[in-house]
């Protein structure tokens, strides 16, 4: 799973926020923040949920998925008519496993 950096470019220019506000509110650096954006390091799972909420992002637009958590997703949402709800939690379980892998 990526994040789709240009979309959360976008979202944080649309709203008129800098880097160093982004940075400020994740409680990170201004590098950081800029390499994040750049997709040369990874969010946790908490500066995620975080970022994707204040820039009112929706996490399956926002974010790639390989082929195995997309059909994870798919299966998790069918005949849920309320998607966006859940989109977050499921979001952070898919994290938390990839998560797991790295250690």
């Amino acid at each position: 799973m990526k994040v789709k950096e240009r979309i959360v470019r976008e979202a944080r220019l649309k709203k008129d926020f800098s880097q160093d506000y982004m940075a400020h509110f994740l409680n990170i650096s201004q590098s950081k923040y800029s390499r994040l954006e750049k997709g040369e390091v990874s969010f946790t799972v908490d500066e995620l949920s975080k970022l994707l909420d204040h820039l009112e992002l929706i996490p399956l637009e926002a974010l790639d998925f390989t082929e195995k958590q997309q059909v994870f997703i798919n299966s998790s949402n069918s005949g849920n008519s309320n998607t966006n709800i859940n989109d977050i939690e499921l979001i952070r379980k898919i994290i938390q496993e990839e998560l797991k892998k790295k250690q």
